[in-house]
């Protein structure tokens, strides 16, 4: 048996507090107590634990190596408490506490906003931290309770749920088409002008008489923004492939036409992802819950 002391509840909660809000005037303002207070209860976790889990440095506190490992396994227990509290006070029906929630950027801005501002009127005790980003978050470090993201991710850690299937689309202007030409084949796209997105591998993959074609898309144009993709390809400057919900009224418009639509691109969905000990929370399953019913399987 162990002649360690028992670590204190309180302090393990200052330090996920300091390493979640980035330091520890933020984490006394959260707690509601003095900065004295929150660097002292760090300081003795850090003694139970015979580790350091802070750098101290007058520019702020990052967590070491240790206070990392440390923190994801203590947040995440921290959130199987608050789990558990809600179960002893039957939240499971009065939905109350903080979300934080990770949206991809064009999603959010062309889908999901009105959708967000909707489920916060049904839910007046519930506040949102909402963030538009086109990175996804380590979600236990950054402590998000879910994000809403578009493709695959690779982290087995995290409960991942299927919302929608979101169609995509090759645009071009008019005036590119005219200079460059209409390509009637996905083989033919190769020698075209491609806007690509940072996270776009250049590999477009279209589906062809006899399966799935793929094409290796030459570019000098990247960006990690959307917006700047679209005001590219408006400019003349190529052909670039986005959810098709970023440019419904552009294409109704006429500024920007739809390349290859006899050969879709093959899309990609729609998921949710949360740490295991969140999807459990009343008010994560409430948001969970209502963005099914609100959002079509096709997007």
């Amino acid at each position: 048996m162990s002649d360690r002391l028992p670590v204190d509840l309180v302090d393990v909660i200052a330090f996920v507090e300091v390493v979640e809000t980035g330091g520890i005037a933020n984490a006394a303002a959260r707690l509601g107590i003095a900065k004295s207070i929150v660097s002292r209860r760090v300081s003795r976790l850090e003694a139970v634990l015979g580790a350091q889990l802070l750098t101290r440095t007058p520019r702020g506190t990052t967590p070491t190596d240790i206070g990392r490992e440390y923190h994801a396994r203590a947040g995440a227990g921290l959130a199987e408490l608050e789990s558990a509290q809600e179960v002893v006070n039957k939240l499971t029906t009065d939905v109350s506490g903080q979300l934080r929630i990770q949206v991809q950027t064009a999603f959010g801005e062309f889908v999901l906003a009105p959708l967000l501002a909707e489920f916060a009127l049904l839910h007046p005790r519930v506040q949102f931290d909402i963030r538009f980003e086109d990175r996804l978050a380590d979600m236990t470090a950054e402590a998000y309770d879910l994000s809403i993201w578009v493709g695959a991710v690779s982290d087995q850690t995290l409960i991942t749920r299927k919302l929608a299937r979101v169609d995509w689309v090759v645009v071009a202007s008019p005036g590119y088409l005219d200079a460059r030409g209409r390509p009637d084949t996905p083989s033919e796209m190769a020698s075209h002008d491609a806007l690509l997105h940072a996270m776009d591998t250049g590999h477009w993959r279209f589906r062809g008489v006899g399966g799935w074609e793929h094409v290796r898309m030459n570019s000098r144009f990247r960006t990690s923004n959307g917006q700047m993709l679209l005001a590219a390809a408006r400019a003349d400057l190529g052909m670039t492939v986005v959810p098709k919900f970023m440019v419904e009224d552009l294409l109704r418009r006429g500024e920007l036409e739809a390349v290859l639509p006899a050969h879709p691109h093959e899309g990609a969905d729609l998921h949710i992802f949360m740490p295991a000990a969140r999807s459990r929370i009343a008010r994560v399953r409430a948001l969970v819950d209502f963005l099914y019913e609100r959002i079509t399987p096709e997007v």
